[in-house]
């Protein structure tokens, strides 16, 4: 049932849906899997961690709360993530390795030393609680609050290892929707972009950023149509719908253009069969992801050099020398870098790492021990 879950998750990811949308489509789904009463879903900024939105819909819908009485839920909500000392608030949670937790078990088995427990939690009928963060490459960019009432047993080890099993494919399900809901919404000069393309390539939609992106993305400026798609587009969405739900969280590619680098996403917002492919583009920017996304998959200082000079394409013996170290050490470096990451050659690597974000960046920001050969700049 778990990987059914999962499947069903990657599949909603894939549509990039408006965020309160997608909260309405995973609820149920994550359900079937963690037995709960009711869920009230965030979005947090990325940066700061605030709650940026909260969908509280299902709370009224199951009885838990009158629309009113959320209005005022809310209230107290805010009070026990940023005004006083309270456990397991989400800013907190996305601070740890696994950003998932029961108040039963933060508070060892005397909830009542939280205030939202008191204030909140037993006033509504739902004391028993259990949260996630959905943290993605160091951001978190949504939270949960899932809930049981006094006459449901506490939630447990299990649920808790459940939520923080599906927690990632929700990660980047929230990003996802965030990046295109911003992109319909927005239309000044810094704002992503879309373009909406049928199943044919014919352009439905294209708001005024994105088509300012993919003029930059021309090497031929004038040529073509304005809007005709530019070949990393039409790549990309032919990989969507190739990989269907499967692809969905690895959906992107960065390109180089006379904006600098820009960043494409895709996904399927009416499923694969459809056909039809929405794509954000943005310029690539948070200067640290490579290093973030490394870091998060467990590599070493040591290892990420080796990745790094790596992907400026030098060969083993050339990174054993750069770094002082013998080829065998080197290969066992890379061997590791293949399994903690998931690939099963340098080609892939890269790919993973470096070219879906910022090369250059990630190069200024990892010093290397070396004869001279290169120096640190950041």
């Amino acid at each position: 049932m778990s990987q059914r879950v999962l499947d069903e998750i990657a599949i909603v990811a894939s549509r990039g849906l408006p965020p309160e949308q997608l909260f309405a489509e995973l609820a149920p789904r994550l359900r079937k899997v963690i037995d709960s009463d009711a869920s009230c879903w965030h979005t947090l900024d990325p940066f700061t961690r605030l709650m940026t939105t909260d969908a509280p819909a299902e709370l009224i819908e199951r009885g838990v709360f009158t629309a009113q009485g959320a209005a005022v839920a809310g209230e107290r909500m805010v009070r026990s993530e940023y005004l006083i000392e309270d456990f397991n608030t989400f800013a907190g949670l996305a601070g740890k390795r696994v950003p998932v937790g029961s108040l039963e078990q933060a508070t060892r088995g005397r909830p009542e030393r939280s205030a939202r427990y008191r204030e909140l939690l037993v006033p509504a009928g739902i004391p028993h609680e259990l949260r996630a963060a959905f943290v993605l490459r160091g951001r978190a960019w949504g939270a949960v609050h899932i809930a049981r009432r006094a006459s449901s047993a506490a939630f447990s080890d299990a649920d808790a290892a459940m939520l923080a099993r599906v927690a990632g494919s929700i990660a980047q399900a929230i990003r996802a929707s965030l990046r295109i809901d911003a992109a319909r919404r927005g239309d000044h000069a810094e704002a992503p972009g879309m373009i909406l393309l049928d199943a044919a390539n014919e352009v439905e939609l294209a708001t005024p950023p994105a088509r300012e992106l993919i003029a930059a993305m021309r090497s031929d400026a004038g040529v073509y149509p304005d809007l005709l798609p530019p070949a990393p587009v039409l790549g990309l969405a032919a990989f969507a719908r190739r990989e269907g739900h499967a692809g969905a969280l690895v959906n992107q590619v960065t390109v180089p253009s006379a904006l600098g680098w820009i960043t494409l996403h895709a996904s399927l917002p009416d499923g694969a069969r459809a056909g039809r492919v929405a794509i954000v583009l943005e310029r690539a920017t948070g200067p640290q992801s490579a290093t973030l996304r490394l870091e998060v998959n467990g590599v070493t200082a040591r290892e990420r050099e080796v990745a790094t000079l790596l992907a400026r394409g030098l060969s083993s013996a050339e990174v054993a020398d750069a770094l002082v170290l013998s080829p065998y050490t080197v290969q066992d470096h890379i061997k590791s870098l293949y399994e903690k990451l998931g690939v099963g050659s340098r080609q892939e690597l890269v790919a993973r790492v470096f070219l879906d974000e910022y090369l250059p960046d990630v190069v200024v920001h990892t010093p290397i021990t070396s004869k001279g050969r290169f120096q640190t700049h950041g």
